[in-house]
């Protein structure tokens, strides 16, 4: 049975749950910041305005007599949402929207061009002149049911002959504003709050559970279910490149397990012949009298049956070195072209030998990162089979061109090729066709030669010359 997956603290949901206190102190940051901005701006607009207005209220009445600023203030204070009040020095109401003088600071000396501003409570009597002399009542003033007496925001001025002038507006409906800011900006960072964590948890318990499936899968294949694969969904999400990336990986892994249970039992099989014949020639020997051109002859024969062992276990050790990966340690800029026509020239005396016209077709050089020495192997594995396989007299031709993308290499001949139901089984180990069985040969040509073209990011393909086999080695030029 499948182990069951242990619970581990959730990466995922740490994260999504700082991203979201660090969104939603942004988001509080930044409407504090246009709210506050906002209201500051609006009531320093009205606080300069109400500033303008006293000083020329101010200018207004120096020099009049007290019944002429009380008519000039009684005319400002009328039908205007002002408060403004003319008071004695003791502070006794003479004309204005307003009765009572507030509880404020002192007020500056002279004719000073910065007025300050002082915020004072509105008292019941304070406003409504109408029902304590006539004073129009100031807006709201007197109309106000809350518990919390509305609030003022203004200044006084000194007037020559010891009189008094206190210019204020009503700050009440800024003051709720201000609140009602306030409540909706941390109604909002609440909301914002609630809702990335709300959307960080349902995330992470999404992205947990598509975890928590790759990891039961993983499991399952650690416990010898090779043949499980991730899930793969439609939506074609970064999961599922990963999954698919995971299943590619299992479907290789699955291949090189197989071919080495196929070499395995090749191995087996392959090397029993030539070893049974090496015992059975050595003992055969062994039981005639001496003879030492016998002996010679014996000899021969065994050395060339281990020479063949041999070379099968150095194609088998290039294969898997190929494979693993490791010789791109050593890839250097090679030109392909150079090394195909080493490689003729090598092959060329044992083609002359048997009638066979071997040619080679490269336009210029073709420069690509590869291993030289593998390169040349797979090279040299094709000509050797064409050499072998081809009947005389024939053609071998090697082409090497390029595309500005991809290399091609190309061994073409008019032999006997390969029938089109074994070319799948063409590049397995040990895989020779019935016909060639009489030939000497360990059929891992094949098999190395697509080893080294996978090793360099190419692959190998397999196509009919009519008449023959063309070969052909596709590798990325960069």
């Amino acid at each position: 049975m499948t182990a069951p997956v242990r619970r581990r603290s959730s990466l995922i949901l740490r994260w999504l749950l700082l991203y979201a206190a660090l969104f939603s102190l942004l988001v509080g940051f930044v409407l504090a910041l246009v709210s506050w901005t906002t209201l500051v701006r609006r009531e320093s607009a009205a606080d300069r305005q109400l500033q303008e207005e006293a000083r020329r209220l101010q200018d207004q009445l120096v020099g009049r007599t007290e019944t002429q600023m009380a008519a000039v203030v009684s005319r400002t204070a009328a039908g205007r949402t002002t408060l403004v009040m003319l008071a004695t020095e003791r502070r006794e109401y003479l004309a204005g929207n307003l009765r009572a003088w507030p509880r404020l600071g002192d007020a500056p000396h002279g004719d000073t061009r910065t007025v300050p501003l002082h915020e004072f409570p509105l008292d019941d009597g304070d406003a409504g002149g109408a029902a304590s002399g006539g004073a129009p009542a100031a807006p709201g003033g007197a109309t106000d049911t809350k518990d919390e007496p509305p609030r003022a925001r203004g200044t006084t001025l000194d007037l020559p002959g010891g009189y008094r002038l206190l210019v204020a507006r009503e700050v009440t409906a800024a003051r709720e504003l201000r609140a009602l800011v306030t409540a909706s900006l941390l109604a909002t960072l609440a909301i914002t709050a609630v809702l990335g964590i709300g959307g960080g948890v349902v995330l992470s318990r999404r992205l947990s559970s598509r975890l928590e499936e790759l990891s039961r899968n993983s499991q399952a294949i650690l416990e010898g279910d090779l043949h499980r694969r991730m899930p793969v969904s439609p939506r074609g999400d970064e999961f599922d490149g990963m999954s698919e990336s995971l299943n590619r990986m299992l479907d290789r892994i699955e291949d090189l397990m197989a071919g080495m249970r196929a070499v395995s039992e090749s191995i087996a099989h392959d090397l029993r012949s030539p070893i049974s014949r090496l015992r059975s020639r050595i003992e055969v020997a062994l039981m005639q009298p001496p003879d030492a051109a016998a002996a010679r002859a014996v000899l021969e024969e065994t050395v060339r049956d281990i020479d063949h062992v041999l070379a099968m276990f150095n194609a088998l050790l290039t294969i898997a070195v190929a494979e693993s990966g490791a010789p791109r340690e050593r890839f250097a800029d090679v030109d392909l072209a150079a090394i195909a026509a080493d490689a003729v020239e090598t092959y060329e005396p044992a083609a002359e030998e048997k009638g066979l016209r071997l040619s080679l077709d490269a336009a210029g050089p073709v420069r690509l990162r590869g291993e030289p020495h593998l390169l040349a192997q797979a090279l040299a594995n094709l000509l050797d089979n064409a050499v072998k396989y081809v009947p005389s007299p024939g053609r071998v031709a090697v082409r090497v061109a390029a595309d500005g993308v991809r290399a091609r290499l190309e061994v073409a001949d008019d032999g006997p090729g390969l029938p089109e139901s074994f070319r799948e089984r063409a590049f397995e180990r040990f895989s020779r066709v019935e016909a060639s069985r009489t030939t000497p040969g360990s059929g891992l040509g094949l098999s190395l030669v697509r080893a080294v073209a996978r090793l360099h990011g190419g692959e190998v393909t397999l196509g009919d010359g009519r008449p023959g086999l063309v070969v052909g080695i596709e590798l990325p030029l960069s």
